[in-house]
This record gives C-alpha cells, sequence and structure tokens, in this order.
C-alpha cells in the first residue's frame, strides 16, 4: 500500500455536552479500502462528516496528505480530492441524473465532464439508460449508483462511503458491492462505513471497530472476519 492518505490522530467530538468520539486514532493508506463497522449508534457517520468539518473535531489532529486539515472548510476538502457518498445519498431529487452528476463536478470544473461522464454510465449502466430522469424516480439502489457516481465526477484520491447498503434489497447490495470492487480494482482509495459488516471487511484490506465512539478493534479484513468477538456481536445476521 501507498503513503498514509488520511490520518485521524486522538480525535474527540461532542455534540453539546455529549462526547460522541472518544480518542480516535486511524489511518486510511493510499490505494486501500479501510471499512468501519460497528453497531448504530456507534459514532460510525460521526467520524466520517467530522473529515468535511461538520461536526468539527474538538480535541485531536486530522491529517490529509501530511497536511493538518481539522478547521479546513468543506469547499478546501472538496477541491482537494476527498469526496463524500452520504448516508441516506442525498441526491438533487428534482434535478435529472444528468444534472446531478453535472453537479458532483463543482470542485473540479468541467473540464473532464464528457469524458466522465462517460466514464460514469460504463461502470453504471443503469444511470445511463436513465439520464434524462428525474433523480426521485429511480430505485433505492439506483440512488445509490447516482450519489457514488456524483461523488466521483470530482475525480477524487479518496471516496468516503457511508452506508451505501442501507435500505437496499440483497441483490442491489451485491451489485453495489460489486461497482465498489471494480473501483478498487482501479486503484480508489476508500473509507466505508458500514453496518454490513460481512460485506465490508470481504471488500476491505483492513478495518476497524467502533462501540460508543472509541476504535475497540483493527486489524485486516480477513482477521476481523474471522475474530470471534467480532463474528458473535457483528457477523450473526449475516
Amino acid at each position: 500500500m501507498g503513503d498514509v492518505l488520511l490520518e485521524f490522530r486522538h480525535v474527540d467530538v461532542f455534540y453539546g455536552p455529549v462526547q460522541a468520539l472518544k480518542n480516535v486514532s486511524l489511518t486510511v493508506n493510499e490505494g486501500e479500502t479501510v471499512a468501519l463497522i460497528g453497531a448504530n449508534g456507534a459514532g460510525k457517520s460521526t467520524l466520517l462528516m467530522s473529515v468535511f468539518g461538520q461536526p468539527r473535531i474538538t480535541r485531536g489532529q486530522l491529517f490529509y496528505r501530511g497536511e493538518d486539515i481539522s478547521a479546513k472548510s468543506t469547499h478546501f476538502i472538496a477541491s482537494h480530492g476527498i469526496a463524500q457518498a452520504p448516508e441516506g445519498r442525498r441526491i438533487f431529487p428534482d434535478m435529472t441524473v444528468e444534472e446531478n452528476l453535472l453537479m458532483g463536478t463543482i470542485p473540479i470544473g468541467h473540464r473532464y465532464l464528457h469524458q466522465d461522464k462517460a466514464r460514469m454510465y460504463e461502470l453504471f449502466p443503469r444511470l445511463q439508460e436513465r439520464q434524462k430522469q428525474r433523480a426521485m424516480t429511480l430505485s433505492g439502489g439506483e440512488q445509490q449508483m447516482l450519489a457514488i457516481a456524483r461523488a466521483l465526477m470530482s475525480r477524487p484520491k479518496l471516496l468516503l462511503l457511508d452506508e451505501p447498503s442501507l435500505g437496499l434489497a440483497p441483490l442491489m447490495v451485491k451489485q453495489i458491492f460489486h461497482i465498489l470492487h471494480e473501483l478498487t480494482q482501479g486503484g480508489m482509495t476508500l473509507f466505508l462505513v458500514e453496518q454490513n459488516a460481512s460485506r465490508a471487511l470481504k471488500l476491505a484490506d483492513r478495518g476497524y471497530v467502533m462501540v460508543n465512539g472509541e476504535i475497540l478493534l483493527s486489524g485486516s479484513g480477513a482477521a476481523l472476519l474471522d475474530n470471534t468477538e467480532v463474528h458473535h456481536a457483528y457477523l450473526g445476521g449475516y
């Protein structure tokens, strides 16, 4: 794997008086897939959203390519190679598929628009079939594809994925993870928050387990899959 791309160093996050993250340290290296698993409400999404400063880190530091970005603006972060497909997709429902993809180019401009749009339609054939449809008319799985494709339109060095399988039928989950595997084969760096621990750890090079805002375990994806404690807590339903 390459150099450290993203590093959380002793990070605390508070929502008012409530501490959501406690002394979190983890790294994502260039060219690898890292999964963060844990129960609902463990703090996984909070950690991912803190990359873009929403919420801001209270204590500790966040580094991207060796630079402290803890206090940087959302625009700065988006324009320096980090993109996110957020939980709940958050596409623009009244815009067409094509217009949503166009919105993804805002951090970098339209220079690569046509070739990148063609690449997205190759990666997500369903989106090409529906390019003139309003996003609200898409199925949940198609909306998730659109959220990922929109994020990729900014040509990120690091793609953050927040619960990409949430609410999707098993067949669609399989398709989404197949696409994520294709992205990793192409060298994309992924940081994945996911409740479907089995799928996430099978895809991941490394993983972390979060409980009540703290990192309790870490290791290779394969090692965490084989870990009795992880299996009992998170894999029993898969």
